[in-house]
């Protein structure tokens, strides 16, 4: 039988042993797309990766009856979805300025419209996941307050 804070310990270095990995994911990702210019069916394992993390721990955490939702995390998290939003821009731009130098012919509005729908769909996605979590957590409370 373990003791409760070596269970927690275990607990908080396997987290963090994913964080490190869905940033090392990403982080491939990232290196094999812009510098080694690889198609997305080359690097699809990193793509499914950091789609499929977060996806599993959202749903997870609601199986399990969690909500990640707090008024002090909700201020952090729209932090982080800037800071990735910023991070995502700037290499976006310089990944197309890097093609532009290469090809005199380069079509950069097709990018402009992928970079414009993701921009989207990751805000709509923050927000409405943000918003579950919200929702999901009064009712968390609400329903372990009765017991």
């Amino acid at each position: 039988m373990k003791d409760e804070r070596i269970q927690q310990a275990l607990n908080k270095i396997r987290s963090e042993m994913v964080i490190i990995i869905l940033f090392g994911v990403a982080l491939s990702f990232l290196v094999k797309t812009l510098v080694f210019d690889m198609t997305l069916q080359e690097c699809i394992t990193e793509y499914l990766i950091m789609i499929f993390c977060p996806i599993y721990q959202l749903i997870r955490m609601h199986m399990m009856k969690m909500s990640i939702y707090s008024e002090k995390g909700n201020k952090q998290s729209l932090k982080n979805m800037i800071i990735v939003l910023v991070i995502f821009l700037i290499m976006f731009a310089l990944a197309v300025i890097k093609k532009m130098k290469e090809s005199a012919v380069y079509d950069w509005q097709n990018s402009i419209i992928f970079v414009v729908l993701f921009i989207i769909l990751f805000t709509a996605i923050f927000i409405i996941t943000n918003k579950f979590n919200r929702h999901r957590g009064h009712v968390y409370e609400k329903e372990f307050d009765d017991d």
